[in-house]
């Protein structure tokens, strides 16, 4: 069988999504799809369960990861598969490691680099974190300033690997994992949410140029910045469009879900893309009232602005602002916005553009939505994966992905 079937599940604050892909070499094709938005009334309040992120009831989120995936499996009339998840929360962070080996001349081979890897990964982390995945990202010849992506081959005296860990802390991914396990699927591989959004709306000029990934969630505002292709930097911010909808709560006096309602329909970053003078709204006191457009939009643009602020100033403090040549792609459910693109343009004094995952098929009308990146996101590494898996057995690329090949192998086998 030439199709893989994988489930793709995004685990987020406000909402938990589910696809289902058949996965080959040249495309992704997905046949079934399935999204549960949280409850948030107040007989059944579930704005709790996960929260900036994190899970915090584990039960609740296991039955609503089950319900998904099972509603997705049905639609896609399949059985059970193996699941890739995303995963967020300011506990994400890079490292970079390295190793090195003396080879007085020698050649390098597969077992060079795979020990250099390992050694590399094996790093001493900060107490309660572990490694989701790495990135090898060059090879260092003789210290001479001479990097390579491929040394297979080479001859030298002293090579050295640059190895960026993508970590995660251990109690954060237990809870997530024991979430999914609910479902009964087998968890194949678990990411960071910006790296999976990345996968499913940067080209490949993009992340080689300089680019940064902007992603606005519900609970979290996930970065990541790609330079020379590869990740330079990555983080998951407390902040997100849940903090905008709350803010129109407050301000505007009005409850949670018809603050969400407002945001989504007649709200913008900025007035002059006000769609009317004034709202006539019934609030949850029954009561017709009137909302200032005006309002509304002043405090959607404060609070987006603060966003957009915060991001640029973690990437001045971590002095990444200026690589950034090919410019800001933001994506995630909060790029719906009216007026963001143009908003954070002036803010970030940069290039800017709208991710929206590139899909062609069936449910394309949904999965094209920056809401979706995270979860598509998953889908296009499987096909980058097993693609990979497909290269001849001397793993010449010289990149590495820890042991999901063998992972993939092992669950595909009878397929």
């Amino acid at each position: 069988m030439n199709n893989k079937l994988v489930f793709s599940l995004d685990v987020g604050s406000s909402k938990i999504v589910s696809m289902v892909g058949a996965i080959t070499k040249e495309k992704v094709n997905i046949l079934g799809f399935s999204c549960d938005y949280f409850n948030q009334g107040p007989k059944n309040d579930e704005s709790k369960i996960i929260s900036n992120g994190l899970v915090c009831v584990v039960e609740r989120v296991g039955h609503k990861i089950t319900q998904v995936l099972h509603e997705a499996q049905i639609n896609a009339d399949c059985s059970k598969g193996a699941v890739i998840s995303n995963i967020s929360g300011n506990h994400l962070r890079n490292i970079y490691s390295s190793s090195q080996l003396e080879l007085g001349g020698g050649i390098v081979d597969v077992n060079v680099v795979s020990s250099m890897v390992r050694d590399a990964t094996d790093f001493k982390l900060p107490d309660g974190y572990e490694v989701l995945d790495y990135e090898v990202q060059e090879y260092e010849i003789d210290n001479a300033n001479a990097f390579s992506v491929d040394p297979i081959g080479l001859h030298c005296d002293l090579i050295k690997s640059n190895v960026n860990l993508f970590v995660t802390s251990k109690a954060y991914l237990n809870n997530l994992k024991k979430a999914i396990k609910y479902s009964q699927f087998d968890i194949l591989k678990i990411l960071p949410s910006a790296i999976l959004s990345g996968m499913a709306v940067l080209n490949d000029e993009e992340k080689s140029l300089g680019c940064c990934l902007i992603d606005i969630g519900a609970g979290t505002t996930d970065i990541v910045v790609y330079e020379s292709g590869y990740v330079r930097f990555m983080a998951s911010l407390p902040i997100g469009g849940e903090d905008i909808t709350r803010d129109i709560a407050s301000v505007l006096r009005v409850s949670r879900n018809l603050a969400e309602d407002l945001k989504l329909s007649y709200g913008s970053c900025s007035f002059y893309q006000a769609k009317s003078d004034g709202i006539n709204i019934i609030d949850h006191r029954g009561n017709s009232v009137n909302i200032s457009n005006k309002l509304l939009n002043d405090v959607i643009a404060a609070r987006v602005r603060e966003i957009i602020k915060v991001v640029k100033d973690r990437l001045i403090t971590e002095g990444l602002y200026d690589i950034i040549s090919s410019g800001f792609i933001i994506t995630g459910g909060s790029a719906q916005l009216d007026g963001i693109y143009e908003f954070s343009n002036k803010l970030l004094d940069a290039p800017v553009r709208i991710g929206v995952p590139n899909y062609v098929g069936d449910f394309a009308d949904i999965i094209c939505n920056p809401r979706y990146s995270s979860a598509y996101g998953g889908l296009i590494f499987m096909q980058d994966m097993l693609t990979f898996s497909m290269l001849d057995n001397d793993n010449n690329s010289g990149i590495e992905f820890g042991n999901i090949l063998q992972r993939i192998k092992n669950i595909f086998k009878n397929m």
